[in-house]
Protein backbone atom coordinates (compact mmCIF):
# COMPACT_ATOMS: atom_id res chain seq x y z
CA UNK A 1 0.00 0.00 0.00
CA UNK A 2 2.83 2.38 0.81
CA UNK A 3 4.37 1.74 -2.61
CA UNK A 4 1.07 2.52 -4.38
CA UNK A 5 0.49 5.60 -2.21
CA UNK A 6 3.88 7.01 -3.19
CA UNK A 7 4.08 5.96 -6.82
CA UNK A 8 0.52 6.51 -8.14
CA UNK A 9 0.53 10.32 -7.65
CA UNK A 10 4.09 10.50 -9.01
CA UNK A 11 3.08 8.50 -12.10
CA UNK A 12 0.04 10.74 -12.60
CA UNK A 13 2.16 13.86 -12.33
CA UNK A 14 4.73 12.58 -14.83
CA UNK A 15 2.10 11.31 -17.28
CA UNK A 16 -0.51 14.07 -17.23
CA UNK A 17 0.71 17.16 -15.38
CA UNK A 18 4.06 17.19 -17.21
CA UNK A 19 6.20 18.98 -14.60
CA UNK A 20 9.40 20.74 -15.58
CA UNK A 21 12.26 18.24 -15.42
CA UNK A 22 9.94 15.25 -15.80
CA UNK A 23 12.18 13.62 -18.38
CA UNK A 24 15.20 13.89 -16.09
CA UNK A 25 13.18 12.45 -13.21
CA UNK A 26 12.07 9.52 -15.38
CA UNK A 27 15.70 8.86 -16.29
CA UNK A 28 16.71 8.99 -12.61
CA UNK A 29 13.96 6.50 -11.75
CA UNK A 30 15.25 4.19 -14.46
CA UNK A 31 18.80 4.58 -13.14
CA UNK A 32 17.58 3.84 -9.60
CA UNK A 33 16.42 0.44 -10.85
CA UNK A 34 20.06 -0.39 -11.59
CA UNK A 35 21.39 0.27 -8.08
CA UNK A 36 22.24 -3.06 -6.42
CA UNK A 37 20.08 -3.94 -3.43
CA UNK A 38 23.07 -4.39 -1.13
CA UNK A 39 24.13 -0.76 -1.73
CA UNK A 40 20.65 0.43 -0.78
CA UNK A 41 20.64 -1.89 2.24
CA UNK A 42 23.88 -0.35 3.51
CA UNK A 43 22.40 3.14 3.10
CA UNK A 44 19.27 2.13 5.01
CA UNK A 45 21.45 0.53 7.69
CA UNK A 46 23.36 3.77 8.29
CA UNK A 47 20.13 5.80 8.47
CA UNK A 48 18.29 3.27 10.65
CA UNK A 49 21.23 3.05 13.02
CA UNK A 50 20.87 6.77 13.76
CA UNK A 51 17.06 6.64 13.96
CA UNK A 52 16.90 3.48 16.09
CA UNK A 53 14.84 1.56 13.51
CA UNK A 54 17.14 -1.44 13.13
CA UNK A 55 15.51 -4.83 13.78
CA UNK A 56 12.03 -3.30 13.67
CA UNK A 57 9.04 -4.24 11.54
CA UNK A 58 8.21 -0.62 10.49
CA UNK A 59 11.80 -0.11 9.34
CA UNK A 60 11.71 -3.23 7.18
CA UNK A 61 8.30 -2.26 5.76
CA UNK A 62 9.58 1.17 4.72
CA UNK A 63 12.74 -0.30 3.17
CA UNK A 64 10.89 -2.99 1.22
CA UNK A 65 8.23 -0.52 0.06
CA UNK A 66 10.78 1.96 -1.30
CA UNK A 67 12.53 -0.82 -3.21
CA UNK A 68 9.60 -1.07 -5.63
CA UNK A 69 8.84 2.66 -5.97
CA UNK A 70 10.95 3.43 -9.10
CA UNK A 71 9.49 0.45 -10.97
CA UNK A 72 5.98 1.36 -9.78
CA UNK A 73 6.28 4.98 -10.92
CA UNK A 74 7.38 3.84 -14.38
CA UNK A 75 4.43 1.41 -14.60
CA UNK A 76 1.94 4.07 -13.49
CA UNK A 77 3.42 6.64 -15.87
CA UNK A 78 3.13 4.27 -18.83
CA UNK A 79 -0.42 3.27 -17.90
CA UNK A 80 -1.69 6.77 -17.14
CA UNK A 81 -0.23 8.14 -20.37
CA UNK A 82 -2.82 6.03 -22.17
CA UNK A 83 -5.79 7.60 -20.35
CA UNK A 84 -7.63 9.83 -22.83
CA UNK A 85 -7.08 13.53 -22.31
CA UNK A 86 -10.77 14.14 -23.07
CA UNK A 87 -11.69 12.27 -19.88
CA UNK A 88 -9.51 14.56 -17.79
CA UNK A 89 -10.72 17.62 -19.66
CA UNK A 90 -14.34 16.64 -18.92
CA UNK A 91 -13.51 16.37 -15.22
CA UNK A 92 -11.84 19.78 -15.35
CA UNK A 93 -14.89 21.25 -17.08
CA UNK A 94 -17.08 19.86 -14.28
CA UNK A 95 -14.96 21.77 -11.78
CA UNK A 96 -12.64 19.02 -10.55
CA UNK A 97 -9.12 20.05 -9.64
CA UNK A 98 -6.02 17.93 -10.23
CA UNK A 99 -6.36 16.10 -6.89
CA UNK A 100 -10.07 15.35 -7.37
CA UNK A 101 -9.43 14.24 -10.96
CA UNK A 102 -6.70 11.89 -9.78
CA UNK A 103 -8.79 10.41 -6.96
CA UNK A 104 -12.13 10.09 -8.80
CA UNK A 105 -11.12 9.49 -12.42
CA UNK A 106 -7.50 8.44 -12.87
CA UNK A 107 -7.09 6.03 -9.94
CA UNK A 108 -10.26 3.98 -10.62
CA UNK A 109 -9.33 3.83 -14.31
CA UNK A 110 -5.85 2.59 -13.36
CA UNK A 111 -7.10 -0.49 -11.48
CA UNK A 112 -4.96 -2.86 -13.58
CA UNK A 113 -1.83 -0.84 -12.89
CA UNK A 114 -2.63 -0.70 -9.16
CA UNK A 115 -3.02 -4.49 -9.02
CA UNK A 116 0.19 -5.00 -11.03
CA UNK A 117 2.25 -2.67 -8.86
CA UNK A 118 0.79 -4.11 -5.65
CA UNK A 119 1.58 -7.65 -6.77
CA UNK A 120 5.16 -6.89 -7.77
CA UNK A 121 5.76 -4.93 -4.54
CA UNK A 122 4.36 -7.84 -2.50
CA UNK A 123 6.46 -10.42 -4.33
CA UNK A 124 9.66 -8.38 -3.93
CA UNK A 125 8.97 -7.88 -0.23
CA UNK A 126 7.94 -11.50 0.32
CA UNK A 127 11.10 -12.85 -1.28
CA UNK A 128 13.44 -10.20 0.13
CA UNK A 129 16.59 -11.55 1.73
CA UNK A 130 19.13 -8.73 1.52
CA UNK A 131 17.10 -6.08 3.37
CA UNK A 132 15.76 -8.64 5.83
CA UNK A 133 19.22 -9.94 6.67
CA UNK A 134 20.75 -6.48 6.93
CA UNK A 135 18.00 -4.53 8.69
CA UNK A 136 16.09 -7.15 10.69
CA UNK A 137 18.57 -10.01 11.09
CA UNK A 138 18.75 -10.12 14.87
CA UNK A 139 15.22 -8.98 15.63
CA UNK A 140 12.38 -10.95 17.18
CA UNK A 141 10.23 -10.86 14.05
CA UNK A 142 11.87 -12.34 10.96
CA UNK A 143 10.64 -12.75 7.38
CA UNK A 144 10.20 -16.27 6.01
CA UNK A 145 13.36 -15.97 3.92
CA UNK A 146 15.48 -15.60 7.04
CA UNK A 147 13.58 -18.46 8.65
CA UNK A 148 14.55 -20.74 5.77
CA UNK A 149 18.15 -19.53 5.92
CA UNK A 150 18.44 -20.44 9.61
CA UNK A 151 17.85 -24.11 8.78
CA UNK A 152 21.28 -24.11 7.12
CA UNK A 153 24.18 -24.68 9.51
CA UNK A 154 27.92 -25.15 9.04
CA UNK A 155 27.83 -28.92 9.28
CA UNK A 156 24.14 -29.72 9.10
CA UNK A 157 21.63 -28.79 6.44
CA UNK A 158 18.04 -29.75 7.26
CA UNK A 159 16.90 -30.20 3.68
CA UNK A 160 13.50 -31.67 4.58
CA UNK A 161 12.63 -28.64 6.69
CA UNK A 162 14.08 -26.24 4.11
CA UNK A 163 12.02 -27.69 1.26
CA UNK A 164 8.82 -27.94 3.31
CA UNK A 165 9.12 -24.34 4.50
CA UNK A 166 9.94 -23.13 0.98
CA UNK A 167 6.80 -24.79 -0.41
CA UNK A 168 4.62 -23.32 2.36
CA UNK A 169 6.24 -19.89 1.83
CA UNK A 170 5.51 -19.98 -1.90
CA UNK A 171 1.79 -20.74 -1.47
CA UNK A 172 0.56 -17.20 -0.65
CA UNK A 173 2.50 -15.74 -3.58
CA UNK A 174 1.20 -18.43 -5.95
CA UNK A 175 -2.42 -17.94 -4.87
CA UNK A 176 -2.22 -14.15 -5.20
CA UNK A 177 -0.55 -14.45 -8.61
CA UNK A 178 -3.27 -16.78 -9.92
CA UNK A 179 -6.04 -14.50 -8.63
CA UNK A 180 -4.48 -11.34 -10.09
CA UNK A 181 -3.21 -12.83 -13.35
CA UNK A 182 -5.59 -11.08 -15.75
CA UNK A 183 -5.08 -7.67 -14.11
CA UNK A 184 -1.31 -8.09 -14.22
CA UNK A 185 -1.31 -8.98 -17.92
CA UNK A 186 -3.40 -5.91 -18.71
CA UNK A 187 -1.35 -3.67 -16.40
CA UNK A 188 2.06 -4.68 -17.75
CA UNK A 189 1.11 -4.27 -21.41
CA UNK A 190 -0.73 -0.97 -20.89
CA UNK A 191 1.11 1.97 -22.34
CA UNK A 192 3.32 -0.25 -24.47
CA UNK A 193 1.52 0.62 -27.71
CA UNK A 194 0.54 4.18 -28.59
CA UNK A 195 -2.31 4.95 -30.97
Amino acid sequence: MLTVALSAPAGYALAKLRPRGGGVLSFLLLAAQMIPGIIMAMGFYAIYLQLGLLQSVPGLVVADSTLAVPFAVLIFTAFMSGIPGELLQAAKTDGAGPLRTFWSIVLPTSRNAVVTVSLFAFLWSWSDFVFAGTLAGGGVHKPITLGIYHYIGNNNQKWNAIMATAVVASLPAAVILVLAQRYVAAGVTAGAVKD
